[in-house]
């Protein structure tokens, strides 16, 4: 594979091997077996299967039929332009679908309310950094996410959001662009669909210290949990852990200032009057 690809198209190729390899072993067939069907050798399928090759995009398509799988390896081919990485790429069609929706967040102001100039901020200091395409396209898709908080059909989802006062405090993109971007937390908040808590630094210890938290109540009372690392995430559905993370969050909130009490707290901090 050619070192001019970019990280994120490696890491892509290499979902795509994982993948291809699952739904192969999945359909009991031999690397050989699907390489005869398709027409390639049983080398091939391996070197795609690792992640050192580039498959193309008749590679997936034939894949596709052979193992009767209706776009899924389509869907993820490398050279498919998604807006959202991969890993990502479910929780955001689940997102879409959500009738609640809870998130806390103790680095960085929840990606929902973020202002352009914030969101570029944070991908400009990504590691390893990428390309500008890269971060436009980071950029674009996050906006893209915010119009479930303004569309009018369906409903959006109740957005509760706890965000940790060290976020308000650290200042991404300098002084200016967290003005702005407390104003648009306050305007977010005039949405009856969204309301913003703060937790406070002098609350001390709490029960989410091991990071951020997403929770998406569905319909038919289906209750998801979403967690990232860095270069991945992963959506859960085991009920205990879903439950762990309701009673976590509930209790975030019960120790955050209330939510007239937050909005005045930001808007002290340059979100009003400025």
């Amino acid at each position: 594979m050619s070192m001019k690809t970019s990280p994120a198209e490696r890491a892509a190729i290499k979902q795509f091997g994982n993948e291809l390899k699952r739904l192969r072993c999945l359909s009991d067939m031999s690397q050989k077996e699907l390489g005869d069907r398709i027409g390639v050798s049983k080398q091939q399928v391996g070197a795609i299967e690792r992640g050192v090759r580039r498959p193309s995009k008749q590679f997936a398509e034939l894949a596709d039929t052979v193992l009767e799988r209706k776009g899924r390896l389509q869907n993820l081919w490398p050279g498919a332009r998604q807006t959202q990485p991969w890993w990502l790429q479910e929780f955001v069609d689940l997102e879409a679908k959500a009738q609640v929706r809870y998130e806390f967040q103790p680095q960085a102001v929840p990606g929902l309310l973020q202002t352009k100039d914030y969101a570029s901020a944070l991908v400009e200091a990504a590691f390893p950094p990428l390309l500008q395409d890269e971060k436009d396209q980071v950029v674009t898709a996050r906006f893209e996410r915010q119009e479930i908080l303004k569309r009018e059909t369906p409903t959006p989802p109740l957005s509760l959001f706890v965000v940790d006062e060290a976020v308000l405090h650290r200042p991404v993109g300098g002084v200016e662009v967290m003005k702005a971007q407390m104003r648009a937390l306050l305007d977010a908040a005039r949405n009856p669909r969204v309301q913003i808590q703060v937790l406070p630094i002098a609350r001390g210890a709490h029960s989410a210290m091991n990071g951020p938290l997403v929770i998406l109540n569905m319909a038919h009372a289906e209750s998801l949990v979403y967690v990232e690392i860095p270069g991945s995430g992963q959506v859960i559905s085991d009920p205990d852990v879903v439950a762990n993370c309701v009673e976590q969050f509930g209790d975030l909130r019960s120790v955050s200032l209330s939510p007239a009490e937050s909005l005045s707290f930001i808007a002290s901090l340059g979100g009003e009057g400025t």
